[in-house]
């Protein structure tokens, strides 16, 4: 059983092999016979393909226009005073808008933002509604209670 054993330990580790091109896959050149079949095809460059291609990164973005008011602290203040239930809906808004700000799209973030000043409004109109009726109502009932003392 020794005999079908082949024993390894006597022997040199085996040569390094340095990687060529640094783990990239060898270029491809195809014979000259075979160039000029790229290049009757539009998209591959004359003599054929190569894998020496740079792609570059879009540069930072300079953002010349102020942000626009995303009404946020409006947006919480409703939420909290007025009318909540328009109020998270411009608070999601006003979000969406800074967001939209800073990921670059000038156009989303202004109209995000219009439409929180809108819903802020609402909130205003509807809070301002709300406390008229409630003071109408306590005004009736209280004027009823007072009139069946008489």
């Amino acid at each position: 059983m020794s005999d079908d054993k082949k024993d390894f330990r006597n022997e040199p580790p085996p040569q390094y092999q340095p990687n060529q091109g640094n783990g990239y896959p060898p270029q491809y050149q195809p014979p000259q016979q075979y160039a000029p079949q790229y290049t009757d095809h539009p998209g591959f460059p004359a003599g054929g393909y190569s894998a020496n291609t740079v792609v570059l990164a879009p540069g930072p973005m300079t953002m010349n226009d102020p942000p626009p008011p995303d009404y946020m602290n409006r947006a919480i203040f409703v939420t909290i005073c007025c009318f909540w239930p328009t109020g998270i809906f411009a608070i999601m808004k006003a979000s969406e808008s800074r967001s939209a700000y800073a990921r670059g799209d000038i156009q989303s973030a202004r109209s995000n933002a219009s439409s929180a000043r809108q819903l802020t409004n609402i909130s205003i109109m509807a809070g301002v509604a709300s406390v008229l009726v409630s003071i109408i109502i306590v005004g009736v009932y209280l004027g009823l209670i007072l009139r069946s003392y008489s």
